[in-house]
Order: structure tokens, then C-alpha cells, then sequence
């Protein structure tokens, strides 16, 4: 019972995730082919997650370019990053595998520091607040919380299992 409801809490924040990055990708797209296009989550001058988006750090987390070139296709936006993180541990938790939800523990653990550092870049670098930003910052602590307890239920049920036998 516990594990249906942690699978269900995982695939409802993956999901949720993946809405989130989507809609991030389409304001991009409609902010960068028209300059006048006001998005849900523009609030104001210091609250505009489509300046983020555009942002030279909305691509590649603002790293990427250095090495391959702001017009490398290797430098995509990090809402196509998002959507397939999003995606990886959507269909990962769907899956329920112990090797599985060990690499989705490990990708949301390793997720962490780079929400610190796009907080980072937001608020001391673009000194901006972004909706859709801090949105999916607390998705990933909780897929962080719930792949650490599928992790564990998995390593549980795996010792119980080679005690019966």
C-alpha cells in the first residue's frame, strides 16, 4: 500500500514537473518570436520568468556555450533539459526496478545542486524571481524525497525477499 501511494506521489510530482517545463519551453518560444508577448508567470519588472527563460542562463544552464558555442545544438534550453529529466523519472517510477530507482535517486540528488545554482543566478545574478523557476526547484526536492523512499522500500523489499528464501 505504501508503495502505490509513493509511486503515485512520484509520477503526480514528475508529471506536474514536466507541465512546468513544457509551459517553459512554449514561453520562450513565444517571447522569442514576439517581443511584446506577456506570458502568466510575467508579474512584473522583478517577477518575469520570461526574461529567465531568454536569458543566456535559460539555455544550457549559462555554462554550456562556453565550451561548444552559443550555437551549438548542444546548448539547449533548460526547459528541454527539464522535460526530459521529468520524463526519465516519470516512466522510471512507472517501471519500479531497484536499479531504476537507484538512478533516479542519484539524477534528483545530482538535480539539487543545480537548483542552488540557478537560485543563485536568479536572485544575485538576473535579480529576478521566477514563478516557474522556484516551481519545479520544489519539485525537485520532493522527486528527491520520494526517489530516497522508493530507494529504500525497494532495498527493503529486496532483503525480505532473500530472507524467505
Amino acid at each position: 500500500m505504501r508503495t502505490n501511494i509513493v509511486t503515485l506521489l512520484g509520477c503526480t510530482a514528475s508529471f506536474f514537473g514536466l507541465l512546468l517545463s513544457a509551459y517553459s519551453k512554449l514561453v520562450s518560444l513565444a517571447k522569442t518570436s514576439d517581443l511584446e508577448y506577456q506570458a502568466l508567470c510575467d508579474i512584473n519588472e522583478y517577477m518575469s520568468c520570461s526574461k529567465i527563460f531568454t536569458s543566456e542562463y535559460g539555455y544550457g544552464f549559462g555554462i554550456v556555450h562556453w565550451f561548444v558555442g552559443k550555437d551549438s545544438p548542444l546548448n539547449v534550453s533548460n526547459s528541454v533539459l527539464g522535460i526530459a529529466f521529468y520524463l526519465l523519472h516519470f516512466i522510471g517510477i512507472l517501471l519500479n526496478h531497484r536499479r531504476i530507482n537507484i538512478l533516479l535517486f542519484w539524477t534528483s540528488l545530482l538535480s539539487i545542486p543545480t537548483c542552488v545554482y540557478l537560485a543563485y543566478v536568479l536572485a544575485y545574478i538576473l535579480h529576478d524571481f521566477c514563478v516557474v523557476c522556484v516551481s519545479t526547484y520544489v519539485v525537485n526536492v520532493i522527486l528527491l524525497i520520494i526517489n530516497y523512499s522508493r530507494m529504500k522500500l525497494g532495498s527493503k523489499a529486496t532483503r525480505l525477499k532473500s530472507k524467505k528464501n
